[in-house]
């Protein structure tokens, strides 16, 4: 008999190799990812079978972003307040309960709309608390030397499963039976509950405790940490950094699909090849993201990809009427290639800045910094696509020249405001875990803790 493997050695690992408490928080990310990407695929195909207008498919759309903006800041109040184990478990426990109990009732034949409308809701609800928790255990359960690596394998397992496994698994479990999408997803999210609750105990708490003392309300918690998110120092900077090139990424690509099929001429039947696609090319460029780190420095890594992805939506407006107008086979593999380049640029970025978060926070604030940051990055994002819908109006390239050249000059402007991220060390230091991010930037450490990446193909993201 082998003799057992303590706590510490799952956590501390080989130095060529992620922990295999990583390795088991990334599988568990990895079934929920599939589970969320099944559930995305169905339930607008089920709302197309309960309702003729297309403003449902919209409405459910709004309800799974709505929770995170009303709701993200306190979710993260709660992360911080709670095992984080229990919370990841619990929540995918239940969201598995969710979709069962969704399963049993589409099998019905008349399944009420409010049902459906409800359900959704209270899934997305649910998940600003796990998905807080799992992203949050990142840095409990990593060294920090070691963190670009586990940012990259956390995004690129999200990317594979949301974008090559689900997308074409929930279509064809949906053609089968109309339940049978959701029954799977509920039991990935089953999956998904026992790998976390099996995590070792040290992964339910931040690396470095907070402070000592009364424990004051869920409220004051809250409050504690949208203040710490927007204090003057680097952390504010990378969050509006971030935001503002989420949103001008957004506003570029709010109408993508009807651009590639209307102003392009791809085919709608090709437009499962082009997804594909971007996530291959997210996949690639979360995976080279730490080489890139090692060979520029993180400034020039986390600059240049914020570039290249806006230079890809500039040439992705320009490239059918210069490669032979819509429709031209040349014109429309540029785009591909483009779509694909941005989406591996916006995936490189991701892992970047979810690194310099995790070196910046510290571990008792990381849920509330996650969750400010998201309500804010959704907020104006969705203003963002709006704007870019309504642009694309009058003139479907409009949107991807003037987003991308945004997004070109947000980030040649904040490359002086982003020289922190160069001085954060890699050691695995930190300094005391109550010091604020104005005097981390002032002294050149920057080394608290923090976040992981959320998801994203060709958006950036701030979770």
């Amino acid at each position: 008999m082998s003799a057992p493997v303590a706590e510490a050695d799952l956590l501390t690992g080989s130095p060529s190799r992620l922990p295999s408490a990583f390795l088991r928080l990334w599988s568990a990310g990895l079934l929920g990812n599939l589970a969320d990407g099944v559930g995305m695929v169905a339930v607008p195909l089920l709302a197309m079978r309960l309702s003729d207008d297309p403003f449902v498919v919209s409405v459910l759309g709004a309800l799974g972003l709505l929770p995170w903006l009303l709701f993200g800041a306190f979710s993260g109040a709660l992360v911080d307040r709670a095992d984080r184990r229990r919370a990841m478990g619990a929540g995918a426990l239940v969201r598995g309960g969710l979709l069962a109990t969704l399963a049993v009732a589409g099998s019905a034949t008349q399944l009420p709309l409010w049902v459906l409308l409800v359900t959704v809701f209270a899934i997305a609800c649910v998940e600003t608390v796990a998905d807080g928790a799992a992203q949050a255990m990142v840095p409990s359960v990593v060294p920090a030397s070691r963190l670009d690596a586990a940012n990259s394998r956390y995004q690129a397992g999200e990317l594979v499963m949301q974008g090559l496994v689900a997308l074409p698994l929930g279509t064809a479990l949906f053609a089968w039976a109309t339940s049978a999408p959701f029954a799977v997803a509920a039991c990935a999210y089953g999956g998904a509950s026992v790998l976390a609750f099996s995590l070792p105990r040290r992964a339910a708490r931040a690396v470095v405790p907070g402070p000592q003392g009364p424990r004051e309300s869920v409220w004051r918690s809250t409050a504690a940490g949208l203040r710490y998110t927007f204090a003057p120092g680097p952390l504010r900077r990378l969050v509006l950094v971030t935001t503002g090139l989420a949103a001008t990424m957004q506003f570029a690509q709010g109408s993508l699909v009807f651009y590639l099929v209307r102003g392009v001429g791809l085919p709608e039947a090709a437009l499962g090849l082009v997804t594909a696609g971007m996530a291959v090319g997210g996949v690639l460029g979360a995976s080279i993201s730490p080489r890139l780190v090692a060979r520029t420095g993180r400034r020039r890594a986390m600059v240049g990809a914020a570039v290249l992805a806006g230079l890809a939506f500039v040439g992705l407006g320009l490239a059918p009427g210069l490669l032979g107008g819509v429709g031209s086979v040349a014109g429309i593999a540029a785009s591909a290639v483009l779509v694909s380049l941005a989406a591996g640029a916006a995936a490189a970025w991701n892992v970047q800045s979810a690194t310099a978060r995790q070196r910046i926070v510290p571990g008792h604030l990381l849920g509330r910094v996650q969750g400010a940051g998201r309500m804010l990055v959704v907020g104006l994002t969705s203003v963002a696509m709006l704007a870019g819908g309504f642009v694309a109006r009058t003139d479907l390239r409009a949107p991807l020249l003037v987003g991308g050249a945004l997004s070109v000059v947000v980030a040649l402007a904040a490359s002086r405001a982003l020289a922190f991220v160069d001085t954060l060390p890699t050691d695995g230091a930190r300094p005391a875990d109550g010091a604020p991010a104005t005097e981390a930037a002032r002294e050149g450490s920057g080394a608290l803790v923090a976040a992981a990446p959320g998801p994203g193909t060709t958006a950036l993201s701030d979770s």
